[in-house]
């Protein structure tokens, strides 16, 4: 019996020992296979130090304020994920018992060692380039002060024949009920960017489509929203009484927001009250930071649009119409001059090629 008992624990240590050298060989080959994105991020949270010191932006930092977030976010999102796949279960694989049979799917298809791993690198990266991002966003005005918003305001009035291009969307989306759902679908971005991310971050489908996303993903926010934005500062139409010239042409824009947020509430303007508050206050709280040229948000819906023409019709179709929304709500919300959405798409698509480009060279393997 002790002799069975040895032969069983010796089993299992060498079962054990296995299973760790197999995990800690495809961890290697995961940050092997992902060094191009943790150089590129490791740089950029590197040059952000650097920022600091050579500005002496010291109270200007801080790194722990999206840690909660970010765990309520990678929760929620998972959450979304594991419904999503428990309809597409309920619909192709009508199973007597739907919990049982999802789990057992998620541990032979899903929760792969590979998969995993590879997915939470790419998860690490994202959440330490937001935190990194958040404050060279902070720090925007510090280093060069809002500048741009007069030449954009022109420039926006030159391309559009004239006119104001909140003017020309005026008399087809000026309606509080069309303003409201108008916010809604710019505030689901933050939530939608992450859901893509994190779809493209599990994805074992297209393994190169899944390599160029994320390398466009953590350019764009590094060349679009941070060296861009620091270059080409400015605050947007909804602050234009502070840093632009005057007459204010944006007020009877924010007067009729005012209007609409009487009958539906219209959070944008709660949320820019907050950020030009934390601006005037210099402080550090997660609501801070203004940036208008480029546009972030639309940068990153117009990636998913790239990407989603790369998947399927469906996919290119359903994102073209939400960054159609995002680009319209970003002039309509007062946030940017629509030249900022303008720049943002020709840069990311930029971006795009570049990245595809990067990792179609055969010395790269990543």
């Amino acid at each position: 019996m002790l002799q069975t008992l040895q032969a069983t624990t010796h089993r299992s240590a060498v079962s054990t020992l296995k299973f760790g050298g197999r995990a800690f060989s495809i961890l290697l080959a995961n940050i092997h296979a992902h060094i191009i994105p943790i150089a590129v991020v490791s740089l950029y949270t590197l040059a952000l130090f650097i920022y600091i010191e050579i500005f002496h932006l010291e109270s200007l930092a801080h790194f722990a304020l999206y840690n909660g977030t970010a765990a309520f976010l990678f929760a929620l999102t998972l959450g979304f994920f594991f419904i999503i796949y428990c309809f597409k279960a309920e619909i192709h694989d009508m199973p007597e018992k739907l919990f049982p049979h999802v789990m057992r799917k998620l541990k032979d298809e899903f929760f792969t060692l590979d998969r995993l791993f590879g997915a939470t690198l790419a998860i690490a990266l994202f959440i330490l380039m937001l935190i990194t991002f958040a404050n060279f966003k902070r720090m925007i005005p510090a280093v060069i002060p809002f500048h741009l918003d007069t030449n954009l305001s022109e420039l926006d009035r030159w391309l559009h024949l004239g006119t104001d291009p909140w003017q020309w969307l005026q008399p087809f989306i000026g309606f509080p009920i069309m303003t409201f759902a108008i916010n809604i679908m710019y505030n689901l971005w933050l939530f939608l960017i992450i859901v893509v991310f994190y779809w493209q971050a599990f994805s074992v489908t297209n393994k190169e489509l899944r390599k160029q996303y994320l390398l466009a993903f953590f350019l764009c926010w590094i060349l679009i929203g941070t060296l861009a934005a620091t270059f080409l500062s400015s605050a947007g139409p909804c602050y234009y009484h502070r840093f632009g010239d005057v007459p204010n042409v944006y007020a009877p824009l924010m007067t009729y927001l005012h209007h609409a947020d009487a009958i539906y509430p219209i959070w944008a303007l709660d949320m820019q009250d907050i950020l030009l508050k934390s601006y005037d206050l210099k402080s550090t709280t997660m609501a801070s930071g203004i940036t208008a040229m480029p546009s972030m948000h639309v940068s990153i819906a117009w990636l998913m649009v790239l990407l989603g023409w790369r998947i399927n019709p469906f996919a290119g179709w359903v994102f073209s119409l939400y960054c159609g929304v995002i680009l319209i709500g970003s002039v309509h919300l007062g946030w940017h001059y629509a030249v900022d959405g303008y720049v943002s798409i020709m840069l990311t698509t930029l971006i795009w090629h570049l990245s595809g480009k990067v990792l179609t060279r055969k010395s790269l393997s990543w």
